[in-house]
C-alpha cells in the first residue's frame, strides 16, 4: 500500500453516492441511479461501471461527461428520463410513442431530435398492431449527428447535446423547448415540467446567481484505502439514567453487541459521559473472545452527574484518533436519555465531527433525550434511533444489529426480531426460516428480565433439537454449530414464572460462504418529521436486493415500535408512494392514524418470502443486434426472512380529537392507451390505468372523473373546465387493480387529450393524471407494412440509450468510490473501436461543457 493513499475506516463503498462497480445483473453496463422516488428529490447513489469509464464514448452512451451529468440530474436534482420507458407500470402500452396529429410521435425532448422509428430486433420500419398501436418492439433511434442541443435527460449520446430542456412556452428557444406532451417519466412524475423548471426549485439554484464559465471545474481525485472499522461506544452515565432501569438496559444491550454482534477485526473503544467525558477503554482490535470480555468488563455500572454530550463526543474523538489510520469513516455509537445541561454541547463539537468525517449513530432512550441527536446523525451521515422503553420493544436489540451492517463485509444479518409474552401456563412457539444463502454462526437469543426462569429449545429441519444455552446479562443464547441447514426452525420457549413476563426473540446469521450475496433490506424515509393531522405524509422506502438484483413479490411490512403496534403494508406496484413497479423498492405512506402520541417513533421493517413466490429480476441473453437491450426475466430465490430498523420519526401536534378525512386519493400516473380502432365514422379508444386508493394509495376510491379536450394547454392548465366523460364510467376497484374504460370520439382530424382523477367518499379530489393523446392515424408511414431492413450493428451505439435503460432509477451524491476491474477483453474491444475510428478519419466530439454553477466535488477512488 502506497504511503500517499488516504486511509479510511470501514466499508465506505457502501455509503458512497457515486459507485464504480461491476455490471448490474439486470441492466448490465447501463449507468443508473438507485432509489429515485419523487420529482425533485435526490436518489440514493449512482452506479457506473469500470467499462464505461475506460471506454468513454465508445461504450455507446455518449461522452462520459454527458453520461455523468445525465445521471447527476437523477441523483442530485430529482430529474427523470425524457426518453421512452420499456418496463413501465406493468401495462403493455406504447410509452415510446404518442398519437397526435394523425401520427405516432416518438417520445423525445426536444422535438428537434431527429431519428428513425424501427423494430429493435428486425431493423424494419415500425408498423401498428391490430389494436392500432405501435408494435411492441418499435423504438425511436436518435441520429447521433442530430443538430439538437437538448435535452441531456433525453438523448445525451447525441454529439451536440449539451443543455437541459426549459419551459414549453413559445418564448423559449425551440432548441431548448420542453416537449410536455411526450409520455416520459419526466412529464409523468413532474407534472409536465421541464428539467430546468424542476432544477430552479432546487437549493443548488434557487436564489443563486450563475457561476462563471471560466471557473475550473476539473475534479480532484483522492486515492483511498479502506481499513478495518473503528467504533467508539459512547454511553450516558448521568443521573437520569437511573430512571426506568435505563443504565441496566444499556449495559445489557452494549454487552450483547460486544459479545455477539461486532465482527472480528473491528477496533472498538468505550467512552462515557455525564458532565465530563472519559475514555474507559482505549481502542482494541477484536480477535478473540477474551478481547470481547475485556471490553465488556469496562462498561459502566454506576451513574450520576449532569449531561454534557459534547464532552463525550470529544472523548470518543480522542480515542478514535489514537492511531495513524485517521478519523474519516470512524463511527461513534451514542446512547443517551438526557437533555444537554452542561457545556460543551453537541453544537460546539459538531463542526469537528463533520470536518473529520466521523459518523455518529444515536440511540435516544425515552422522549426526554435531546432533540439535537437527530441533527448530528444527519449531518455526519449516521442514523438516529429511538427506544420508547416499552417492555415489548425490540429496539435495544435491533438498533445494534442495524449498526453493524456496514462495519464489515462479513457481518451478521438479522433474520428475526419479535416480542412476545409467556408464563407457566402459556408457552411460546415460533418458526423461523434459515435460507440457503445464510447459516454460518447462527444464534438464537431470548432477552428477558426474568431470564433465569426461561428455558429455550430450537428444533432444526432434520428434527435435531438444540438446548445448550449461555445466559448472560438477561440474554439467553443458543448457537447453532457449524453451518445451519436451510429450512424452517421451531423456537420453543417456556418459563416457570406464574406471572406473564415480556420477552424478545432475536435471530442472526452470517452468509453461508463469505463473499456470496444474500437478500438484504435497506430502509430510508422521505422525511423524519410528521405533523399530526396534516395532509402531508411521510413515506417509508425499503429496497430488497440480492447483490444488485431487485427481489420481487416479497411481503414487506413496517410496524411501529411496541407490542401489537400499528402495521403498514408496503408495495412495489408503481402507484401512489411507489415510484416504479417491480424495481425491488417497496414503499408506503405513514398516516397520522398510525400514531398514538407526539414525540419520537421507530419503524421496524420485516421482509420475507414464506410461500416461494419471491424472485430476483435479471436480464435475458443479449442479442447481437442490440447488445445492450436484453429484456428481463426472473428467477425464484427461495424462502427467506429479514428485519431492519428505520431511523426515527418525530411526530408533533398530536391530539386526541378524532381526525378528519383530509387525505385525497393519489394521482394516477399510469393512464395509457390499450387500443385505438376506427369503427365506422368514430374512433373507439380503450384506456388502461391502475386504481389508486381512498387515502392516497390505500383502500378504494369512490368515483372517477374523466375529462377530454382538443386543447393540450387547456387540459394541462384547466382540466376542470374541459368536457366531462359520463358514459359507463367504471366503479373504482381496490388500489393496485387494473381499470379499463372505452371512449368513443368522432373520426375527424382533431387530436383529443384525456385525463382521469379519483374522488373519495367525502369528496376529496385527487390530482388529474398524466395526459393521454389520441387522433385518427393518417400517416402512411405507420399504415403500411415495412419491407426494408437496416443493419443496426453500431446504430445502437450512436443512439441507443433510449432503448438500453430498462431500470434506470437510481441516484448519486458527492462521494465517488470505485472498484477497479478492467479485463483484457474490455481493453481489446475498446482499442479495436478506437483503431477503426482513427482509420475512418472520424473524430470525437470536442464540445466543451460550461457549468452554470460551481460545485465542489470530492471524488474518491479505491
Amino acid at each position: 500500500m502506497q504511503s500517499s493513499y488516504k486511509k479510511i475506516s470501514g466499508l465506505k463503498f457502501s455509503r458512497a453516492h457515486v459507485r464504480i462497480d461491476e455490471e448490474n445483473p439486470v441492466v448490465g453496463k447501463v449507468p443508473y441511479v438507485f432509489g429515485q422516488t419523487e420529482c425533485g428529490k435526490p436518489g440514493q447513489y449512482m452506479h457506473l461501471t469500470t467499462y464505461i469509464l475506460f471506454a468513454g464514448e465508445f461504450a455507446g452512451f455518449g461522452e462520459i461527461g454527458d453520461v455523468f451529468v445525465h445521471e447527476w440530474g437523477h441523483l442530485r436534482w430529482g430529474l427523470f428520463d425524457e426518453y421512452a420507458s420499456f418496463e413501465e407500470a406493468g401495462l403493455e402500452s406504447p410509452s415510446a410513442f404518442y398519437l397526435e396529429d394523425g401520427t405516432w410521435k416518438p417520445t423525445r425532448c426536444t422535438e428537434e431530435v431527429s431519428g428513425r422509428n424501427i423494430n429493435m430486433f428486425t431493423g424494419a420500419p415500425c408498423t401498428v398492431t391490430e389494436d392500432g398501436i405501435p408494435e411492441k418492439d418499435c423504438v425511436f433511434i436518435a441520429d447521433k449527428d442530430s443538430s439538437a442541443t437538448a435535452s441531456l435527460m433525453g438523448q445525451q449520446n447525441v454529439l451536440k447535446m449539451e443543455e437541459f430542456c426549459d419551459t414549453d412556452e413559445s418564448s423559449t428557444d425551440s432548441k431548448l423547448r420542453h416537449n410536455s406532451q411526450a409520455p416520459n417519466n419526466q412529464n409523468i412524475k413532474c407534472n409536465s415540467r421541464s428539467a430546468w423548471e424542476v432544477m430552479r426549485e432546487h437549493d443548488d439554484f434557487k436564489g443563486n446567481t450563475p457561476g462563471s464559465a471560466s471557473i475550473d471545474t476539473t475534479p480532484d481525485f483522492t486515492i483511498e484505502v479502506e481499513t478495518d472499522q473503528r467504533i467508539c461506544l459512547l454511553l450516558d452515565i448521568s443521573g437520569s439514567m437511573k430512571k426506568n432501569e435505563r443504565s441496566s438496559k444499556m449495559y445489557t444491550a452494549a454487552s450483547n453487541f460486544l459479545l455477539n454482534m461486532v465482527a472480528d477485526g473491528t477496533s472498538v473503544g468505550v467512552a462515557t459521559f455525564n458532565n465530563k467525558g472519559r475514555i474507559v477503554h482505549q481502542m482494541l482490535t477484536i480477535s478473540s473472545q477474551s478481547d470481547r470480555q475485556q471490553l465488556v468488563a469496562s462498561l459502566p455500572t454506576t451513574t450520576g452527574g449532569t449531561t454534557s454530550i459534547g464532552a463525550g463526543l470529544l472523548a470518543c474523538i480522542t480515542a478514535l484518533n489514537s492511531s495513524s489510520d485517521g478519523l474519516e469513516g470512524s463511527m461513534i455509537y451514542l446512547v443517551t436519555d438526557g437533555e444537554e445541561s452542561s457545556a460543551p454541547y453537541i453544537a460546539d463539537v459538531q463542526p469537528e465531527i463533520t470536518t473529520n468525517g466521523v459518523i455518529v449513530n444515536t440511540l435516544a432512550l425515552g422522549n426526554e433525550s435531546d432533540t439535537h441527536l437527530g441533527g448530528i446523525s444527519r449531518a455526519s451521515g449516521g442514523q438516529s434511533f429511538y427506544y420508547s422503553e416499552d417492555e415489548y420493544s425490540t429496539v435495544l436489540t435491533d438498533v445494534f444489529a442495524a449498526a453493524v451492517i456496514d462495519t464489515s463485509s462479513d457481518t451478521f444479518i438479522q433474520i428475526e426480531s419479535k416480542s412476545f409474552s409467556l408464563s407457566s401456563t402459556q408457552s411460546f412457539q415460533h418458526y423461523i426460516t434459515i435460507d440457503a444463502t445464510v447459516g454460518r454462526d447462527t444464534i438464537v437469543q431470548i432477552s428477558s428480565s426474568e431470564s433465569n426462569d426461561i428455558d429455550i429449545s430450537v428444533t432444526a429441519p432434520d428434527q435435531t433439537i438444540y438446548t445448550e444455552t449461555n445466559s448472560t446479562f438477561g440474554i439467553t443464547t443458543i448457537k447453532i454449530p457449524n453451518i445451519a441447514q436451510s429450512g424452517s426452525y421451531k423456537v420453543s420457549v417456556t418459563t416457570t414464572s406464574s406471572i406473564m413476563i415480556p420477552a424478545v426473540l432475536n435471530v442472526q446469521s452470517k452468509v453461508r460462504v463469505p463473499g456470496e450475496t444474500t437478500a438484504i433490506l435497506n430502509v430510508w424515509l422521505s422525511d423524519d418529521t410528521h405533523v399530526y393531522g396534516s395532509e402531508d405524509t411521510t413515506v417509508v422506502y425499503v429496497a430488497v436486493l440480492k447483490g444488485m438484483a431487485p427481489v420481487l413479490k416479497c411481503d414487506v411490512v413496517a410496524s411501529l415500535e411496541g407490542y401489537n403496534a400499528s402495521t403498514i403494508q408496503l408495495h412495489d406496484n408503481g402507484i401512489g408512494s411507489d415510484s416504479r413497479e417491480n424495481d425491488g423498492i417497496y414503499s408506503a405512506y405513514v398516516f397520522s392514524n398510525n400514531f398514538k402520541r407526539s414525540g419520537r417513533h421507530t419503524l421496524k421493517i420485516s421482509g420475507q418470502n414464506t410461500n416461494n413466490r419471491a424472485e430476483i429480476l435479471k436480464s435475458k441473453q443479449k442479442s447481437n443486434t442490440f447488445p445492450y437491450y436484453s429484456g428481463l426475466t426472473t428467477e425464484l430465490v427461495g424462502n427467506f426472512q429479514r428485519v431492519i430498523l428505520s431511523s426515527e420519526i418525530t411526530v408533533t401536534n398530536y391530539s386526541t380529537t378524532p381526525l378528519t378525512d383530509n387525505i385525497k386519493p393519489a394521482k394516477i400516473t399510469t393512464l395509457k392507451l390499450k387500443s385505438v380502432q376506427l369503427m365506422g365514422d368514430t374512433l373507439q379508444i380503450i384506456l388502461l390505468w391502475k386504481a389508486i386508493g381512498d387515502d392516497l394509495d390505500v383502500g378504494t376510491a369512490s368515483e372517477y372523473d374523466l375529462r377530454i379536450s382538443d386543447s393540450f394547454s387547456k387540459i394541462k392548465q384547466q382540466p376542470e373546465q374541459c368536457a366531462k366523460l359520463t358514459n359507463n364510467i367504471p366503479i373504482p376497484k381496490l388500489a393496485g387493480s387494473t381499470e379499463q374504460h372505452v371512449v368513443t370520439i368522432d373520426d375527424d382530424s382533431l387530436t383529443r387529450y384525456i385525463v382521469v382523477r379519483a374522488i373519495d367518499d367525502v369528496g376529496n379530489k385527487g390530482d388529474y393524471s398524466n395526459i393521454v393523446s389520441v387522433s385518427k392515424l393518417t400517416d402512411p408511414a405507420w399504415t403500411t407494412e415495412a419491407i426494408n431492413t437496416v443493419n443496426l450493428t453500431g446504430t445502437f451505439v450512436s443512439g441507443g440509450l433510449a432503448i438500453a435503460v430498462l431500470l434506470v432509477m437510481l441516484i448519486l451524491g458527492l462521494c465517488l468510490k470505485v472498484r477497479l476491474s478492467k479485463t483484457n477483453d474490455q481493453k481489446k474491444l475498446i482499442n479495436e473501436k478506437r483503431n477503426q475510428k482513427q482509420k475512418s478519419g472520424k473524430r470525437g466530439s470536442s464540445k466543451q461543457h460550461h457549468n452554470r454553477y460551481k460545485y465542489e466535488n470530492r471524488n474518491n477512488i479505491v
